[in-house]
């Protein structure tokens, strides 16, 4: 993981190597029904609406419950290009600022890499500074989770 920081913006950077070829790690990820398999188990995910299939201009409104918090995340997928990239912005999220890149990268034939870009910014910075550090310690947490779970459903389901 690294981590940036610019005018405010912050960036972390998730890697993980899997055994399978770019589509499927692509496949994966365009089909919103594995969202709950890598969501962690202290959150859950609502699909509110969600414009299918997944291309460049659709929206998706979720409610996402994390402990005693429920927000409404509002999104735009800025950029869709098969099978390398999926880029989702919140139009509207506890964030000031949040964009989530999802970048697939081949290897070769039979392996691939899924790299999760998030550049955010919080509201009320710098006074909510303090909180960044939680944000992205929780992120951490969440992407370890995700790229471990999708990680083990491809791989499993290659059997």
């Amino acid at each position: 993981m690294t981590c940036h920081n610019v005018n405010m913006k912050h960036t972390l950077i998730f890697e993980t190597p899997i055994s399978c070829s770019l589509k499927t790690l692509f496949d994966f990820h365009a089909d919103t029904k594995n969202l709950p398999l890598i969501t962690p188990k202290d959150t859950s995910v609502e699909i509110l609406k969600l414009e299918t299939p997944l291309k460049e201009g659709n929206e998706a409104i979720l409610r996402i419950k994390k402990g005693w918090f429920s927000f409404v995340w509002e999104l735009t997928f800025e950029k869709v290009i098969y099978p390398n990239l999926i880029v989702d912005v919140a139009l509207r999220s506890p964030f000031k600022f949040f964009k989530h890149e999802h970048h697939f990268i081949e290897v070769n034939k039979s392996h691939s890499i899924l790299r999760d870009k998030v550049t955010f910014s919080l509201p009320f910075e710098p006074l909510s500074a303090i909180a960044v550090w939680f944000v992205k310690k929780d992120m951490q947490k969440m992407f370890a989770y995700r790229h471990e779970k999708t990680k083990e459903a491809i791989t499993s389901s290659a059997l």
